[in-house]
């Protein structure tokens, strides 16, 4: 590989010998496309590149070259800062930017009509009342169906800009239609299949509440995101949400939604086979309802509703058999101002409890091995951007490009994806042999990223008419494992194109992550062509969970023959054992049709009956 890159270097240097640039800009490309080289190795190109693209009056690609060098080389920004006035406001933005000018970079955004971009700028450079005024006039947005949610990012950015600019009536007024614009963004995803969407909007919701004071906001969020991630059967993220829910009752001093909470948690790690974590929050359920009934008592509430509370503390401590607990609640009890009828029944009880201890019991929270970056991404940013960028390649990689926690593989691969985007995002109309073949390129160049900011620009081409470029994004999406591909997939599987829905086909077999469930269940319940559904079932074999494994029986027992033997053949295949353990259960409850089936998948994987 190292000798292709000298050789291309050598031909690069004889083509500026002799004038031809073109030449030399095209074999410094292709030397730099071999991304796996050592720095030394891939910078000893990328410097002639950016001198070319300079000579070729090619600023903005020459400026990107030198945006990978720079974060690494002081010499390569000042030759970027001095080309600054030959390129547009949104890359003179970007450097300035990446150099800590904030203020200027907000400047040359406004410049740029880039507003939102212009008003992240401004909060990063400490201008709260700039920031305010630039989400102000983007405060007009659409807010029908998706426009809903960016219209609501809008007014949660200008109610914290509000906030810090101590005007509370406007940050209270925004924050209301924050919340309104969510809840309405978050049912319109739901009613399409983007739960991922709705996802982001709930982590706002809770980030609004938390930022207002309205816990209301907080718990609702937190009780969509739980119901989301249990439907994506994401558990151990959920079980995590639950803990981050718990833990901001209790903050806020909402005792009874924490016990609940912890109810519903531990109810949700039974189910998963996880005893001694759902031992861990009924303890701390109990717990927490014996704060509340102190919490009432303190409060001066009438005692039959601190009655109630020790009461559901009595029934959790009894669940995980700590009796000794159950026994001193029971004699809290008698000691109220309660009836003397109830005071005596509950006294009688406690007797029955003395000398009783707690029985051992294994109580654990979710282990830290099990725990995974749980924070909240800053979405009301980060989507607003990708908005305001309307699916340019050029913006998306430069995000990439600019970002120093990508490693210097991905950052190679984005600064390769943004030159070639410039040829095609320059010339939107050209359908020309040329120009679609850029765009083919373009649909691998952002697949290699294997990035969830792509998607957007791989969306932008998918618009477009000519076959190739369609089944060279769909071929992208096949690469990654996002369930926002599958929008662009079920949008491929409905073209009139026999070609197009064929590659869709294969980008439904492809994508069986573990939260693809929903998605290509959808497909196998919706689709008409009998080869879609094959492919969408083939991809539920290999989705290793329980709600797979049943929708799998369910089509064994009820589906068409086609889909019989697609499910058939798909389980065959897989190597997952949730069916296994299900098929054992089923075998002898199912119709004889069915038995041979599950029989015969068994056996196929060397499976004992």
């Amino acid at each position: 590989m190292l000798d292709d890159l000298y050789q291309l270097r050598e031909r690069a240097r004889a083509a500026i010998a002799r004038g031809d640039l073109d030449d030399a800009a095209n074999s410094l490309v292709a030397a730099a496309s071999q991304t796996h080289v050592a720095e030394h190795d891939y910078v000893s190109v990328l410097r002639p590149l950016a001198e070319v693209l300079s000579r070729r009056n090619d600023p903005r690609s020459a400026l990107t070259v030198l945006w990978y060098m720079a974060l690494s080389d002081a010499e390569a920004w000042k030759i970027a800062m001095a080309m600054l006035p030959n390129v547009p406001s949104v890359d003179r933005a970007r450097t300035l930017a990446a150099t800590g000018d904030m203020a200027g970079a907000a400047r040359e955004m406004e410049n740029a009509g880039l507003v939102a971009s212009a008003a992240i700028y401004r909060e990063k450079a400490g201008d709260w009342r700039g920031a305010r005024a630039l989400w102000s006039r983007l405060g007009q947005l659409a807010s029908a169906g998706a426009d809903a949610y960016n219209a609501a990012l809008v007014q949660f950015n200008l109610a914290r800009c509000a906030k810090k600019c101590d005007d509370l009536r406007q940050a209270r007024e925004a924050t209301v239609a924050s919340v309104r614009l969510l809840e309405e963004a978050a049912d319109y995803f739901e009613s399409v299949g983007q739960r991922e969407r709705a996802f982001d909007g709930f982590q706002v919701l809770v980030q609004i509440g938390r930022e207002s004071g309205m816990f209301e906001d907080v718990l609702e969020g937190f009780v969509n995101c739980i119901r989301i991630l249990r439907e994506d059967h994401l558990k151990y993220f959920a079980l995590q949400y639950f803990e981050d829910a718990l833990q901001a009752a209790k903050e806020r001093g909402e005792l009874s939604a924490a016990a609940t909470l912890a109810r519903e948690a531990a109810d949700y790690a039974r189910t998963l086979g996880m005893a001694s974590t759902s031992a861990h929050y009924v303890v701390v359920q109990a717990e927490l309802w014996r704060e509340v009934s102190k919490q009432h008592l303190q409060r001066g509430a009438p005692p039959e509703i601190a009655e109630n509370a020790l009461l559901a503390a009595i029934l959790a401590f009894g669940e995980v058999g700590h009796y000794g607990r159950v026994g001193a609640l029971y004699t809290d009890l008698a000691t109220m101002d309660l009836e003397p009828a109830r005071q005596k029944h509950y006294a009688r009880a406690a007797k029955r409890y003395q000398g009783v201890r707690d029985e051992a019991i294994e109580t654990a929270p979710l282990p830290s091995h099990l725990r995974q970056d749980n924070h909240f991404p800053d979405v009301w940013h980060v989507d607003l951007m990708e908005w305001e960028q309307q699916g340019s390649a050029a913006e998306a990689c430069a995000d990439v490009l600019l970002d120093r926690r990508w490693p210097d593989l991905i950052r190679r691969k984005a600064m390769l994806a943004r030159l070639t985007a410039f040829a095609v995002e320059g010339r939107p109309e050209d359908a020309s042999g040329p120009a679609t073949n850029a765009r083919v390129r373009l649909a691998d160049q952002l697949a290699q990223l294997q990035l969830y900011a792509v998607l957007s620009p791989l969306e932008k081409l998918f618009t477009r008419t000519e076959r190739a470029v369609k089944v060279a994004v769909l071929g992208a999406m096949q690469q990654l494992f996002f369930k926002r591909s599958f929008v662009t997939v079920r949008t491929g599987l409905r073209d009139p194109d026999p070609a197009v829905v064929e590659q869709a086909a294969k980008a439904v077999e492809s994508l069986y992550f573990q939260h693809a469930f929903d998605p290509l269940s959808r497909i196998v319940r919706e689709a008409p062509q009998p080869q879609v559904r094959a492919a969408a079932l083939r991809a539920l074999a290999r989705v290793d969970t329980m709600e797979a494994a049943e929708f799998l029986l369910g089509v064994l027992e009820h589906g068409a023959p086609a889909d019989r033997a697609s499910a058939l053949d798909g389980l065959k295949r897989s190597r997952g054992a949730r069916f296994v353990d299900l098929a054992r259960t089923a075998m002898h409850t199912t119709a004889p049709d069915v038995q041979a089936a599950l029989r015969d998948v068994l056996r196929t994987r060397g499976i004992s009956i």
